[in-house]
């Protein structure tokens, strides 16, 4: 299969090629810099570095380095799933009877949603503005009708009730607010606000993907640097809710927990670090308020987002 890569993490990936392959990264190091056709002692199992070491060698340019590291991938992830470190999971079921806990990495088939909370806060802060400017886009060729009959009126005809019934209409047609609000694209501005901050409290600048598979939902956070393409441009190809499956392959990095432990309270402490170390508790419990892990969430440190043609 043909990966179409997203996203790569590709110093995470080199990082474990590294001791995967038992010094592959070295051997890779020195043959891109040295940009020598000539080949180094092999430094781990036969034929691990050497294929490593020669997609790379002679590629200066981030263009080429980008081609080579996606088959440095496929190499990488075709080597856990031959050591079988890999928990598989697609379809309607775990390639397993149950979530394993002894491995470590994961590869999750299926549809998936991105939740952008840059997109999200930046709606909110600019809704009330684009609900007026959509009022008007959308009832602008009724009020240039209305316009038109009431200066037709004006000029052939002297009924006054006539004339009036059209200005009133025109007046209540070009309340562009009034427009708005009636269409529920206004909203209190003050509530977008406050909105907007804990958003950004809680989530900061946020770029996560989920996959909701065997009653579980799976979520990574993704660095917005080592997406191949801008987020907004993934979004307009994709969809937020995509129709195609994307293949998330990472780190298990939390399962587990249920929730977190009730905090003690205490009224006195010993010495200020015990303050400090409770202040950090009850924070972390504030923080869980956004961020905590739900009961049916399994947290993904991703290495690679992938479609497959």
């Amino acid at each position: 299969m043909i990966k179409n890569f997203i996203y790569l993490d590709e110093e995470k990936m080199y990082s474990l090629s590294s001791q995967l392959f038992k010094g592959v990264t070295e051997y890779v190091l020195n043959e891109s810099s040295s940009e020598k056709g000539e080949s180094e002692e092999q430094k781990g199992p036969v034929g691990s570095g050497r294929i490593l070491g020669d997609i790379l060698k002679n590629s200066e340019r981030n263009t080429e380095k980008k081609f080579l590291n996606d088959y440095s991938y496929t190499i990488f992830e075709e080597k856990l799933l031959e050591d079988d470190m890999v928990l598989i999971v697609s379809g309607d079921k775990f390639e397993g009877s149950k979530l394993s806990t002894d491995k470590s990495f994961i590869k999750i088939t299926s549809k998936a949603t991105f939740n952008d909370i840059n997109s999200i806060n930046k709606t909110l802060k600019n809704f009330n503005k684009i609900g007026k400017a959509l009022a008007h886009i959308t009832n602008f060729q009724e009020i240039s009708e209305v316009r038109e009959q009431l200066e037709k009126a004006k000029q052939n005809t002297k009924d006054r009730n006539q004339k009036s019934k059209l200005q009133t209409q025109l007046k209540s047609m070009t309340n562009i607010n009034k427009l708005a609000t009636e269409s529920g694209l206004q909203q209190d501005q003050s509530f977008l606000d406050d909105l907007s901050l804990v958003l950004t409290y809680g989530f900061q600048d946020q770029l996560e993907v989920q996959m909701d598979l065997v009653k579980s939902i799976f979520s990574a956070n993704l660095n917005r640097s080592f997406l191949r393409e801008p987020e907004e441009l993934v979004i307009r190809k994709y969809s937020r809710k995509t129709e195609v499956e994307f293949t998330l392959f990472g780190i298990i990095t939390q399962h587990q927990r249920e929730k977190l432990e009730e905090l003690e309270e205490y009224e006195e402490y010993d010495s200020i670090k015990e303050a400090l170390m409770n202040l950090v508790s009850h924070l972390s419990n504030v923080e869980a308020t956004f961020t905590g892990r739900l009961s049916n969430e399994i947290i993904i440190d991703p290495i690679a987002l992938y479609t497959e043609l």
